[in-house]
């Protein structure tokens, strides 16, 4: 099947920040009494430059989405493979229950969630890289260029302290490096991957640590959010649970379909979740849902919860972020060190054995 090019360029380019902006402009124009399919020709209008540029990525969405409303049916059904599958359901909800304005204005929450902790995990992880990059790109050079030069002006075989050290680790760099690199990258590629599919009792006990709880984090803040749009659209909590499982990962379904069990036996959400045996989304925010299930305003309860715990969620990030940072610093300081020291080792080696040699 031939790709449109124009489709996949907007697909690309219709990321979080340009959803939010969407998103908000629907809801600020449903505020003012404009229906749907008028606010859909005038959002359209504006990004095809009065239809002069149709091919411009978002003008392709808004177009598929005119069409959807124009023929009956609904605004999540245009943005169909345009948006995750779980905000195309909160959407669909808000529609359903005909209160989209309110449920758009709670999904700009979702996926500024979704922003948030992604900022704080890339900006805290994009600086221990960059160091292990440069850690690495030493370790090859003085490896493979530095060390075996001096190794063919005198015998490595007498060198002694750092200089013997350097010498085993060139040793080391020519022979393992690049194997030892992809096997650290295949692994960081097996848990990425494993993050959303790995299920049972020892994921259960990973999620308690770094990186698993990160994942827990991330998700854990995004179902909350996206439950909480779902129950101010109207929807119950058990036909919630199901359509957020039905669009989950093999990860996150295994722990609402536990609570779905408990929820369709009688318990509240909290409870059903504590039930589950997961400690999903976290034991202190399972406590807490067992206490706001029981009134009213259960769905604002929600969000504020989700905004609480992603707020403690990102310090928490934030601090051991810190830490690792720091912890990359002084790992690098010490490898220079040694790579210096070394390198003074192997020329008074050198000067030792000139002297010899006289």
């Amino acid at each position: 099947m031939q790709v449109d090019p124009h489709r996949w360029w907007a697909r690309t380019q219709f990321g979080e920040a340009v959803r939010l902006r969407v998103y908000r402009k629907i809801a600020a124009m449903l505020a003012n009494g404009l229906p749907l399919l008028k606010i859909l020709d005038d959002l359209w209008e504006r990004a095809s430059r009065h239809g002069r540029k149709p091919n411009e990525p978002l003008a392709i969405i808004l177009a598929d989405c005119r069409r959807a409303v124009q023929n009956g049916r609904f605004l999540g059904d245009g943005l169909e493979g345009w948006i995750p599958s779980t905000e195309r359901m909160i959407v669909l909800a808000g529609e359903q229950s005909g209160r989209l304005e309110a449920t758009l204005q709670v999904l700009t929450g979702v996926v500024k969630s979704r922003q948030e902790i992604k900022r704080v995990i890339v900006g805290g992880l994009a600086y221990p890289m960059a160091i292990l990059a440069m850690l690495l790109a030493y370790l090859y050079v003085f490896g493979v260029t530095v060390v075996p030069q001096f190794a063919r002006m005198v015998d490595p075989h007498k060198w002694h302290g750092a200089a013997r050290s350097l010498y085993l680790m060139s040793q080391l760099v020519q022979q393992w490096m690049l194997p030892v690199v992809a096997g650290l990258l295949l692994a960081l590629a097996a848990v990425v991957l494993s993050m959303p599919r790995w299920c049972g009792n020892v994921r259960v006990a990973l999620d308690r640590h770094v990186p698993y709880s990160l994942y827990r984090l991330q998700v854990g803040s995004g179902f909350l959010m996206a439950f909480s749009a779902l129950q101010f659209a109207g929807i119950t909590v058990e036909k919630s649970l199901q359509r957020l499982s039905g669009q989950a990962a093999p990860w996150l379904r295994e722990r609402l379909d536990g609570a779905l069990l408990g929820v369709k036996s009688g318990l509240n959400c909290g409870e059903a979740l504590r039930n589950a045996g997961y400690g999903f989304p976290s034991p202190e925010v399972v406590d807490d849902l067992c206490v706001y299930a029981e009134y009213k305003g259960f769905a604002e309860a929600l969000r504020i919860l989700a905004d609480e715990w992603l707020a403690e969620g990102v310090q928490t990030v934030s601090a051991q972020m810190k830490v690792l940072n720091a912890l990359s610093v002084v790992t690098l300081a010490l490898v220079i060190a040694w790579l210096v020291t070394g390198f003074f080792g192997i020329q008074q080696e050198i000067a030792s054995m000139t002297r010899g040699a006289h």
